[in-house]
């Protein structure tokens, strides 16, 4: 297994466990009707501390940096895929309702994260098992 593929497994572990996560923290904010400036101000903290923590980690580790030529490449196109993936996804989701609801009628405001955290979550899906497939097809040609 390439260094790729096994950045491929580990960021779709990742993704899946953080996704998880984040709609277990969004149901309970959602079951306590939460609002206010309150929880902004949590998430804002969170987000401070956590974000420059998972730069410095993920620069230290630079498990892209390593790849050779062709890694590079088959990176360089799952992003593509991923990017194509989510624009469609988003679509779909942001559309979908309109035609189902009706234009005239109201979504409510809770399916918002729901749509962003979903959508994350299908990108980076995508991404890992483009980067998966495209290895083993490149693996079965050699």
């Amino acid at each position: 297994m390439s260094k790729l593929q096994k950045s491929a497994w580990i960021n779709l572990g990742i993704m899946t466990i953080l996704t998880v996560f984040c709609m277990l923290c969004f149901v309970f904010m959602a079951k306590t009707n939460a609002k206010g400036i309150d929880y902004i101000i949590i998430c804002f903290i969170v987000s401070c501390v956590s974000a420059p923590l998972a730069y410095v980690y993920l620069k230290k580790r630079g498990i892209e940096r390593n790849f050779d030529e062709r890694e590079q490449l088959i990176y360089k196109r799952s992003f593509v895929i991923s990017a194509v993936a989510m624009t469609a996804f988003l679509f779909a989701l942001c559309t979908i309702p309109f035609f189902v609801v009706g234009g005239a009628n109201v979504v409510k405001v809770l399916y918002l994260p729901l749509i962003f955290f979903s959508a994350l979550f299908a990108a980076q899906f995508v991404q890992s098992m483009a980067v998966i497939i495209q290895c083993m097809l490149e693996e079965e040609n050699v």
